[in-house]
């Protein structure tokens, strides 16, 4: 032990780069100083993340935010597979003042955001505390943020805020009907026209990058390429240098117009489905299913995937438990209490677990299982919630005027 000590950090590290996640977590419990060697360096964790969870790792950060570290990601995803021997909790924790199919924005930088009478309402998921930045807009279907910019859908269009060190920070609205966040750039689409923005660039001035042939249904960002997924059934998938390729997605053509809902990470890892049909396509497997249990809300996570269904049920959904020419396998993670049905999923890892989100018509349902029941999350405002917060008010204050 005292010999390995005595080599340099960087050697240390390099060593370290070498082995599986099992063994980096001996490591870190070998002393207080090798703790603090791989704590300190969460690229370690970052690289086992893209081995072991290349797709649903990127998910996790995405959504928790970029203060929740990797390590913290990577030892969450590697429990999901023994989710079933954990308890879990079940509990309101909002009620809306309207009927409403989607009641919950997608979770995203750590932040949950619910649509009600009074607007767009958020809160911390690390510590679940009220964020006082209510956003009075009738109608908001989503919100993106990073480290540079805040982006939110109303019905007719985004309005982008941008964070006080570029310029200039003051909002923009721009016509769309979608957008996708990116680290630098955001794309929108309003029609079949799809445009690129730049974060960077002083005014958002859009630039047209293509017209689309297909309505687009959905659209994601992968490797610096993006994908359109359309509702004829086709992927058509934009470059880095624009150049386009259109490709059909593998699935019966009299199946297409059934499809109502995609979910997508790329177009080698997505799911379609409409109440009791369902597609999936992942890098390792490939499902297809013509009576699945009636799907009232979906959450893809790539290898694992919790189904929502009209018994008030949640269930888990592991690809790599599914047997070929059998019925599909399922675990119960959770039911939800009489005469509520959830009609919208979302997950966010948090320190000691996963935190489910489940929204019905009128309540949220939050789902918490504690994988590290130990783990007590961190109160303070890092600096880039910090930012975020300022970003949100003021958005906040330019619906007011």
């Amino acid at each position: 032990m005292t010999d390995v000590e005595k080599l340099p950090l960087e050697t240390i590290i390099e060593i370290l780069t070498k082995i599986d996640g099992k063994s980096l977590g001996r490591c870190r419990r070998v002393c207080r100083k090798w703790k603090e060697c791989i704590d300190g360096v969460d690229s370690l964790w970052q690289k086992l993340c893209e081995k072991d969870f290349p797709e649903s790792s990127r998910i996790a950060k995405r959504k928790s935010g970029t203060s929740f570290k990797w390590y913290h990601i990577y030892r969450n995803l590697t429990m999901w597979s023994d989710i079933s021997r954990f308890e879990t909790d079940v509990k309101e924790f909002y009620k809306f003042s309207i009927h409403n199919k989607t009641h919950l924005l997608e979770i995203d930088y750590g932040v949950l955001a619910l649509n009600d009478l009074k607007g767009l309402v958020l809160y911390d998921v690390s510590t679940l505390k009220y964020i006082p930045v209510s956003i009075p807009d009738g109608f908001c279907s989503k919100m993106s943020n990073n480290d540079h910019a805040t982006i939110i859908l109303t019905r007719t269009g985004v309005i982008v805020q941008r964070s006080s060190n570029l310029t200039p920070e003051d909002e923009q609205y721009l016509r769309a009907d979608d957008f996708i966040l990116t680290e630098d750039h955001f794309y929108i689409h309003r029609n079949r026209d799809v445009f690129r923005c730049d974060f960077n660039a002083q005014n958002l001035d859009p630039e047209l990058i293509m017209h689309c042939q297909y309505n687009i249904k959905t659209m994601v960002h992968h490797n610096g390429s993006l994908q359109l997924f359309t509702d004829c059934g086709k992927v058509v998938t934009i470059n880095k240098d624009n150049e386009v390729k259109v490709n059909p997605i593998s699935c019966p053509a009299e199946w297409i117009p059934q499809i109502k809902h995609i979910s997508a990470v790329n177009d080698k890892n997505f799911v379609c489905y409409s109440r009791n049909l369902i597609k999936v396509e992942t890098n390792k497997y490939k499902h297809l299913y013509l009576d699945f249990p009636p799907i009232t809300a979906l959450f893809f996570y790539v290898d694992i995937i919790l189904i929502g269904t009209g018994s008030r049920e949640i269930l888990l959904y592991k690809l790599s438990s599914q047997k070929k020419a059998m019925k599909p396998i399922f675990e119960t993670i959770a039911v939800l209490p009489e005469g509520k049905i959830p009609l919208q999923l979302d997950v966010v890892e948090r320190k000691n677990g996963p935190l489910i989100a489940a929204s019905t018509s009128f309540e949220l349902y939050l789902i918490e299982i504690k994988f590290f029941p130990n783990e007590k999350p961190k109160q303070s405002f890092t600096p880039d919630k910090h930012t975020m917060y300022k970003r949100l008010h003021r958005l906040k204050n330019e619906f007011y005027l």
